[in-house]
């Protein structure tokens, strides 16, 4: 008989331990859990910048093969100077004449300088649609991207390199009052 009285003497004396224990554990995975979540937003955001360094390459790459394919127009100076982001409208007026086939409407003949001015529009802007432009910089990457051409050179000459860049605001969120970092990529191109 003595035996069943130690045993219950020293269940009395465990009484509540459990409890503590399981609200420590309950902390610790807690804080576990919240630095997960910590590390899976900062991977995200890394992913998307650099998912936006690479649409910008490709958008870079693109306005250098028109270039290099327009040589005339090079040389006559029709990209030089160009800065989508000087014109705030510049994405709202289809250029005339319309150097590419759209739906239901054939490509129309374009000169040297007015398949430059296409080519502009096309890499900054994109497609003309039923309801504007899209597709172009102004999709693809974050408000206030813009796309610059200039001649290295002054005056520019048939053997002078271009500087073809793409920027992009970087780290914007809708609650911070941190001005965002300027993203850019950049090419030197021989046409």
């Amino acid at each position: 008989m003595r035996r069943q009285g130690r045993s219950m003497t020293r269940f009395r004396q465990q009484q509540g331990v459990g409890i503590i224990e399981v609200l420590v554990a309950l902390v610790v995975v807690s804080f576990g859990v919240l630095g997960m979540a910590g590390l899976q937003l900062t991977g995200m955001k890394h992913s998307n910048n650099g998912f936006n360094r690479s649409k910008a390459l490709i958008l870079t790459e693109n306005i250098a093969t028109r270039m290099r394919i327009n040589v005339q127009g090079v040389a006559n100076g029709s990209y030089d100077g160009f800065d989508s982001g000087d014109d705030a409208n510049y994405c709202n007026v289809k250029p005339v004449p319309y150097c590419q086939a759209s739906k239901g409407n054939a490509a129309q003949s374009c000169t040297v300088d007015e398949l430059a001015a296409f080519d502009l529009f096309s890499v900054s802007c994109g497609d003309w649609g039923s309801s504007g432009a899209s597709g172009g910089i102004n999709d693809q990457l974050p408000g206030g991207a813009r796309l610059e051409v200039d001649c290295d050179d002054s005056p520019c000459e048939d053997t002078s390199t271009y500087t073809l860049s793409v920027s992009w605001p970087e780290n914007r969120t809708a609650r911070s009052d941190d001005a965002p970092v300027v993203r850019r990529v950049q090419m030197v191109l021989r046409p």
